[in-house]
């Protein structure tokens, strides 16, 4: 049996997150006897959507390793030392790391390994991004000199650009072992919600991190003249959490038009809820909340952006540029117009996402590459 650890930041609404839980629980129960998992996380969070979360992954018997504190800072200073006990301890086969923070922790705790001359597991990284590392060069540097002829995985082609990308301008050579697997989505059931739907309204939804990268600041400005123009006409839900949190606070007590949500667990079986998800992402990896609503057939307004893009057909006509605020509003004209068809809209990604992202063909390649990896 192999056994995997599976290193994440930490149990919140994110997508690098949501694929490895699934990983956790899919590969495990389309191949029993094969694979033992453990979801380890660098620092506690304990908000709602994290305390059910880890009730749902206790529930089928995932086990769940926190290594820090609640504080991020100085969970990265502890836990190496704490990852280090436990591999020592359960001596897992493989550690597979998403994202650049659980990157850094690795590296870290590779060196200690290295330091002690003590064998360390075999190591996957899958590169959820298309940005590595945009403000921090020397620590991108740092964690990346750790790393030799480790498994890569790339979310999508622009994430592994990504990494090549970042290898070969800190003059480290690139892994012989690398592979695209694209994120996989299952068909979301609809399961009860407790949004405030208006249904004399159209109703849109921001699902995610309000964070830089996914545009959240771009949004609020966009809200504001959106209101303006079109007073009572669309109800934004926005939901989530991050450095953003006082920022969309403030618009929602001042603006009836918008509504605060905390992060929301499987909000992908809820948001059949909306008649639109926007996305004004700077960047991403491959993004699965934008798949998932194309599974609920709920259109979604996208900004270009690497990593976001592949996740629409081409020609997407809900797709504008984020700094553009004339293509935005104007696609809110049409949507309040009623100038999209949207039940061909619907279809439309319904079908590309079902061709494209495959939530079995992801568990299958993932679990293949893990048998290989261990043999």
């Amino acid at each position: 049996m192999v056994k995997i650890f599976q290193l994440i930041r930490s149990i919140h609404l994110g997508g690098s997150e949501i694929i490895a839980f699934n990983l956790a629980e899919y590969c495990k129960s389309n191949y029993p006897h094969s694979f033992e998992f453990v979801v380890v996380e660098l620092h506690q969070t304990w908000d709602v959507y994290s305390s059910e979360k880890k009730k749902e992954l206790n529930f089928k018997n995932i086990r769940i390793i926190s290594l820090g504190l609640r504080s991020k800072i100085l969970s990265l200073f502890v836990a190496p030392f704490i990852l280090t006990f436990h591999l020592l301890k359960e001596k897992p086969d493989i550690i597979h790391s998403h994202t650049d923070i659980p990157d850094l922790l690795l590296s870290n705790t590779e060196r200690i390994f290295r330091f002690f001359h003590l064998r360390f597991p075999k190591i996957v990284r899958t590169i959820h991004n298309t940005e590595l590392w945009p403000t921090h060069n020397k620590l991108g540097k740092y964690v990346e000199s750790a790393f030799v002829n480790d498994w890569v995985v790339g979310v999508s082609e622009a994430a592994l650009a990504a990494y090549n990308k970042l290898r070969v301008k800190n003059n480290l050579s690139v892994s012989l072992h690398q592979q695209i697997i694209n994120n996989g989505c299952i068909v979301p059931d609809r399961k009860e919600h407790s949004f405030k739907i208006d249904n004399k309204k159209i109703n849109i939804a921001f699902c995610g991190r309000f964070e830089n990268q996914k545009g959240i600041d771009i949004l609020i400005v966009r809200i504001k003249e959106i209101s303006e123009k079109f007073p009572d006409i669309f109800l934004f839900h926005i939901i989530g959490s991050g450095t953003y949190f006082n920022d969309i606070l403030k618009l929602s007590e001042n603006n009836a038009d918008v509504l605060l949500y905390d992060a929301v667990p499987n909000v992908s079986a809820k948001l059949y809820a909306f008649d639109f998800l926007i996305m004004p992402s700077r960047f991403e990896g491959l993004v699965l909340i934008s798949i998932e609503a194309s599974f609920a057939k709920v259109p979604v307004i996208a900004a270009f952006a690497p990593g976001l893009s592949e996740t629409l057909p081409s020609e997407w006509p809900l797709n504008f540029k984020l700094e553009d605020k004339e293509a935005l509003l104007h696609i809110f004209e049409k949507i309040k117009n009623k100038e999209f068809d949207l039940e061909a809209l619907k279809e439309e990604a319904y079908s590309y996402v079902s061709n494209e992202f495959s939530h079995s063909s992801m568990i299958d390649s993932y679990s293949k590459l893990y048998l290989e990896i261990n043999e």
